[in-house]
């Protein structure tokens, strides 16, 4: 023990003697009451011991405010030891405990450690005694508190000047201490690489913060070379030493596989530690996880909810607005739009862009929320889109456009023309919507031309609804060379067929099937038919049917034909059942192969008919409300 003097008295000795024996052997009790006897003779070394006794829980309930009292007896006497003690102990806080009348001496005091007040003042007061007495942990205390708020020159010159004392009595708290110092400080490379020589040091001894801090040097190539691999060991041995942010980082680093080989289930362990002690970035990655789930462990989906809960409870936007999206879906929680609302609400007054978006689906999507679409507009999508958030322009376009489907005023059909025009560039759908205005003339004059070169662009670009218009406006072209439009036509057509999308096949099948400039490919088209009708396309259903029952693929099957045509007559598709009495009725059959089969296609399916359909559709609804990126739950095209 460092001291300013030592026992004189030989009884206290003794006593002091059988205490320490008695703490090595953790027979703590037997301790405690020997230390009390010496502290009682006004022994600094038994009152140093003791206060260790309260701070610790040995042989007595812990209790912070009688280890200050002891430590601090001990320090006016002369240890220097307690003296370090107490500056830590202010440096940390110690709680402010009401004595009850009548309370049992024995009962644990009901203290709340998470919000204890440090005093700055009295902790650098000990500190600064104690390094004085060149006690060296006390010397890189002492620096860190008159330094770990200010960057004034003369304070830090004096801080490192302390450190370099702690550093040549080879304190590891003085290595690290500057380490970190020089890290906060740092403005160049240079700076960066002086500190991570300290911090190494630091780091080989085993200190926590020195592992921690490194580890990120290293991940993020500061003042070092980057090194994943490195630096997940790094995390890890922090991790293992019970630093917080070590351990979430550790955790990501298992999520990801860098620097590590990838285990889901280590990296959750880790995760759940750091979220446990407070980290709540940690539990909203623990909250995505379970509701991504991964190719060995699916969702989890009350799980997440049940992380996004404890973020939320702590002010987390993102974690808010995604707790919202599940009580939305009744994914995790018992479904409540009321409460989706709600959450929705909070994290869109915050500033959140996919909960602003949401709010407009929602308002937009789902009539019972009660949400006014013109109160959205004004809390919600004008503030946002007023900031700059290209999406939140895009869904606001939308939400006027919607709302004056309900009551119709020319001013915001050009409002929504014009957060289209400015949103168009960064967000790929309303380069479709705004063409489609163009073309129509909605909102203002009419542009054929640029119409044209917004929806061909969304149609490069893979929207679905795009591609379709864009083939439409391909075949109807007025061209000398209409096959290769046709041709044009078709591979847009493929292209939303590869993402889908039903109506492309049985464009397709039109196409293929002749009168659209091509040569026809009736393979080709009952392939293309037969796609859409088993994804439920009655009209593909009843063109399968008629290419079944004539044979103009090939081989005639009048069982498979009578099936999609019975099929397409249930889906409301009335000229199905005339075909069913011919297939029936022999005496027709004659008169059926008579038919021409351009004839027949051109009544029934062509392309230029499908794409009258489709363009109605599309006046009708345009396509689905584009949102941001988010967590999970945002919809995937």
């Amino acid at each position: 023990m460092r001291r300013l003097f030592g026992s004189k008295n030989k009884k206290i000795d003794r006593i002091l003697n059988k205490a320490k024996a008695a703490y090595d052997d953790k027979d703590y009790e037997v301790a405690f009451n020997l230390f009390s006897q010496a502290a009682s003779m006004q022994s600094p070394e038994a009152q140093y011991w003791l206060g260790m006794c309260y701070l610790n829980g040995y042989g007595v309930i812990l209790n912070l405010n009688d280890a200050a009292l002891w430590h601090e007896a001990a320090a006016e006497a002369g240890w220097v030891d307690s003296a370090y003690m107490l500056a830590l102990l202010y440096m940390r806080g110690i709680p402010e405990v009401k004595k009850v009348s009548g309370q049992n001496i024995f009962d644990k005091p009901d203290v709340d450690y998470d919000n204890l007040k440090p005093d700055w003042d009295k902790s650098r007061h000990w500190a600064k005694y104690a390094a004085e007495q060149d006690l060296a942990e006390a010397q890189a205390l002492y620096a860190y508190l008159i330094s770990h708020e200010t960057k004034d020159p003369e304070i830090i010159t004096q801080a490192l000047e302390w450190y370099d004392k702690s550093i040549s009595h080879d304190s590891s708290q003085g290595y690290m201490g500057k380490g970190l110092l020089l890290l906060r400080l740092g403005e160049s490379e240079a700076d960066y690489a002086e500190a991570a020589k300290f911090l190494e040091v630091a780091a080989e001894r085993k200190m926590g913060s020195a592992l921690h801090k490194l580890g990120v040097m290293y991940e993020t190539g500061r003042g070092v070379p980057t090194n994943y691999k490195r630096a997940a060991e790094l995390y890890k041995e922090a991790a293992e030493l019970g630093i917080r942010d070590a351990q979430a980082l550790y955790g990501v680093a298992l999520k990801k596989g860098q620097g590590v080989e990838q285990n889901f289930i280590q990296a959750e362990t880790w995760l759940r530690k750091a979220a446990l002690a407070g980290d709540i970035e940690a539990a909203v990655v623990l909250a995505d996880m379970n509701g991504h789930g991964n190719d060995d462990i699916p969702p989890n989906f009350t799980e997440a909810a049940r992380w996004y809960v404890v973020a939320a409870e702590k002010g987390h936007i993102a974690a808010t607005r995604a707790l919202g999206v599940l009580y939305l879906r009744g994914m995790g929680v018992p479904k409540s739009l009321e409460r989706a609302v709600e959450l929705l609400g909070f994290a869109a007054k915050k500033g959140d862009v996919v909960a602003i978006v949401s709010m407009g689906e929602i308002a937009i999507q789902l009539p019972e929320s009660n949400l006014q679409i013109d109160n959205v507009i004004e809390e919600y999508l004008t503030p946002g889109a007023e900031q700059g958030f290209a999406v939140i322009m895009f869904n606001l376009a939308v939400a006027l456009l919607h709302s004056n489907s309900l009551n119709p005023d020319f001013e915001k059909e050009k409002q929504a023309r014009e957060w289209l025009k400015k949103c168009c560039k960064e967000v790929i759908p309303a380069r479709y919507w705004y063409g489609r205005m163009l073309l129509q003339g909605t909102g203002g004059e009419q542009d054929t031309d640029k119409g044209y070169a917004w929806i061909s662009s969304a149609a490069h670009e893979g929207i679905i609804d795009a591609q379709m218009l864009w083939a439409n406006i391909l075949l109807e072209g007025n061209s000398n060379d209409g096959s290769a439009l046709a041709e044009e036509a078709v591979k847009f057509y493929k292209m939303a067929a590869d993402q889908g999308s039903v109506p492309a096949m049985f464009s397709l099948g039109a196409v293929y099937g002749g009168g659209n400039h091509l040569e026809p490919d009736r393979e080709k088209a009952q392939e293309w038919f037969r796609k859409a009708a088993e994804k439920g396309h009655p009209k593909a259903q009843m063109m399968l049917g008629r290419y079944l029952a004539r044979g103009l693929a090939g081989t005639k099957d009048l069982d498979q034909a009578r099936y999609w045509l019975e099929l397409a007559l249930k889906s409301g598709e009335v000229d199905a059942e005339i075909d069913l009495k011919q297939i029936d009725d022999p005496s027709l059959r004659d008169k059926i192969s008579e038919i021409k089969n351009t004839d027949f296609e051109t009544k029934s399916g062509t392309a230029e008919n499908q794409s009258m359909d489709t363009k109605k559709e599309a006046e009708k609804n345009p396509g689905k409300v584009e949102v941001a990126p988010g967590l999970f739950f945002v919809k995937k095209k």
